[in-house]
């Protein structure tokens, strides 16, 4: 899917509920930024007011008080309906002056001496004051919302990367590993610039601009009303805006996605890219996915690039509407408006600019985070296949037998894998199970560590289900090794004590040397302590194998699972580990999917599946003797292997 489908109202609301969910543990950070923002605002409104008094203190013609225009006063000569309706409203539009009356001789009672000059100390000392506790809540509110950032980032990550470890492998199998990247890193971060944006301005902006808008309804409600005139349009205008980039934000982070799962898998496959020759294939393929990113990315850049340049031209051309209206108005001699007020009318209007642009961005990236938190979402809700219930049982012990009872198994695809098995392993046992490639021997025994489940049948453990088990505690019980050895970038003492925490080093020598991995690991250059690079890269195939045996012989499990270990291996490196894998069988339930039938021919059981279902059962001997699909896979492969 390219990108996700526009959402309906409903499901808008429902991700920011999600989303608000998230963030409510920070609630008293977020209060006490808030205020910050809120005093932030209220200390950058007085210091645009201060201006009012600078100008009047130094452009006025008197050592006393500054001088303001007296407010009109409303003259009712007769009371009728009209004359009472005249005196509303007369009234109502009086109240701005009275207003701005209160404001100015309030202040004048704070700063305003005697003489000039000590009028304008009392100024810079209280503009000082302003500016000082203006940063300080700009401290508060910073510091506050960076907390709650840092902390929201990190607890969306954890959340994601714990619901990859519930989910089914199913899963995994059905989406790229560019995407599963993408959505703790790119999407997280998209997301995160909202909360940001959302809640570091979304007060302080809110504020300013009613802080502001008030300054310019007392200063001058005419000039007020005619660049309100134009704000629809500018709303309306954002509001598209914000709406496309949505579009344009979902669609640029499927494109990254697709860039981190080319990535991805080339450098995990760089082996076989090397192999191949393939380096001018896989830059072609990487190049058309960056450039599919490009444009997405410019597409969204255009639209939200052009958004800023028509706003500031919208919004400058109010101002010099105003200001032509204005300038008009002031040098009428019967005009109302001081020159002092005009000044603080253009600072106010200028300073409501920033908030008011600030407020169409959070629209924008409301959008865009929005964008985010769908496909964030998508994984957080998404219900795993493999379900534990609420109060699982426990087994510490296997003791008895294992059972496949009726199992049906199909892929998503509606493919049947596995139609109908069932067989009984009981404890000690080795049961092989051999087939034709694609019969779905893995399938098989990935039902019983719970990989998958099947869609009808059941598996017992000692006589439980293992649905009713903890998936903790079944898979403590077993061991597996599988034919594609995974390990990890780092030492090989955690590679092979992974999981274990910290583990005595007799127990871990003595793992080593069972599964003949002692003698190479002693060669490498910091011994146990060596580095082994992404997946083990540092290390052949027969001593990637050895290491994991040797990590299932630490365990010490009760049931092995073998998943042809040994079918990548040269002669020399197969024997090693054949050797090992005897060691970690000896009194160990153990279940072995078989490439080379010659590995299997001690087993107690042979399991034959083809095309999902069992055809023959029996030991090595009996089965050759039976003939059928086994001695026909026998019989070509000794002619293969030159017998």
């Amino acid at each position: 899917m390219l990108f996700s489908p526009p959402m309906n109202n409903q499901a808008q609301d429902s991700l920011y509920r999600k989303t608000f969910r998230l963030i409510r543990p920070y609630w008293f950070r977020l209060i006490v930024s808030s205020m910050g923002a809120m005093g932030y605002a209220a200390m950058s409104g007085a210091l645009i007011w201060m201006i009012g008094p600078l100008l009047g203190t130094l452009f006025s013609p008197t050592d006393s008080t500054l001088n303001f225009m007296p407010v009109p006063q409303v003259q009712v000569e007769r009371v009728d309906s009209d004359a009472l309706e005249k005196s509303a409203v007369e009234s109502i539009l009086a109240k701005p002056e009275q207003a701005k009356k209160w404001i100015k001789e309030n202040v004048d009672r704070l700063i305003v001496q005697e003489k000039k000059t000590d009028t304008l100390l009392r100024i810079c000392w209280v503009t000082l004051i302003i500016a000082f506790f203006k940063n300080i809540f700009l401290y508060i509110q910073g510091f506050f919302m960076a907390f709650v950032q840092q902390s929201f980032i990190r607890d969306i990550r954890n959340r994601l990367f714990e619901k990859y470890q519930k989910l089914s492998m199913a899963y995994f199998h059905q989406t790229r590993t560019g995407q599963l990247i993408s959505r703790v890193t790119n999407d997280v971060v998209v997301l995160n610039e909202t909360i940001d944006i959302g809640f570091n301005h979304l007060v302080a902006d809110i504020l300013a601009v009613f802080i502001f808008s008030a300054f310019l309804i007392i200063l001058s409600w005419k000039m007020t009303l005619l660049a309100a005139l134009v704000l629809p349009i500018i709303f309306l205008f954002i509001y598209n805006v914000g709406r496309k980039l949505r579009k344009y934000s979902t669609r640029s982070q499927e494109r990254m996605a697709d860039v981190n799962s080319v990535l991805e898998e080339t450098v995990s496959n760089i082996r076989i890219v090397k192999a191949f020759a393939m380096g001018k294939f896989e830059t072609g393929k990487f190049v058309r996915a960056t450039r599919r990113y490009f444009e997405a990315l410019l597409k969204m850049t255009r639209v939200r690039m052009l958004a800023t340049p028509i706003n500031d031209l919208l919004t400058t051309s109010v101002g010099l509407f105003i200001l032509w209206y204005a300038g008009s108005e002031i040098l009428e001699e019967s005009s109302s408006l001081q020159a002092e007020d005009f000044i603080l009318f253009i600072f106010s209007m200028f300073s409501l600019i920033k908030p008011v642009k600030s407020l169409s961005n959070i629209h924008i990236k409301v959008q865009e985070g929005m964008a985010a938190a769908g496909r964030i979402f998508e994984v957080l809700d998404e219900i795993p296949r493999v379900l534990e219930l609420e109060h699982p049982q426990q087994l510490k012990q296997f003791t008895g037998q294992i059972e496949f009872k009726n199992i049906k198994y199909r892929y998503d695809t509606g493919d049947r894998v596995i139609n109908d098995v069932s067989f009984e392993v009981k404890k000690g046992q080795i049961v092989a199970l051999v087939g034709p490639s694609g019969a779905g021997k893995s399938t098989l025994f990935d039902l019983l560590p719970r990989f998958y489940d099947p869609q009808s049948g059941s598996i017992e453990i000692d006589g439980i289900n293992i649905k009713d088990l903890s998936t903790v505690a079944l898979r403590n019980l077993m061991g597996i090794v599988t034919q594609e050895t995974i390990l990890f970038n780092d030492t090989v003492r955690h590679n092979v004590a992974y999981g274990m925490g910290s583990v005595d080093d007799e127990l871990l020598f003595e793992a080593t040397r069972m599964a003949n991995a002692d003698s190479f690991i002693q060669k490498l250059p910091q011994g146990y302590d060596t580095v082994i690079g992404n997946r083990g890269v540092m290390l052949s195939g027969g001593q990637r194998q050895r290491l994991a045996i040797a990590r299932a012989l630490l365990k010490n499990p009760s049931i092995l699972i073998f998943d042809e270990a040994t079918s990548s291996l040269d002669t020399e490196s197969e024997q090693l580990v054949q050797e090992a894998i005897n060691r970690l069988m000896r009194g160990r339930t153990t279940l072995v999917i078989a490439h080379r039938l010659s590995t299997v021919t001690t087993a107690d059981n042979i399991l034959v599946l083809d095309r999902g279902q069992i055809v023959q059962s029996g030991s090595h001997q009996a089965l050759l003797d039976e003939g059928g699909l086994y001695a026909r896979l026998y019989r070509l492969q000794f002619e293969n292997d030159g017998g």
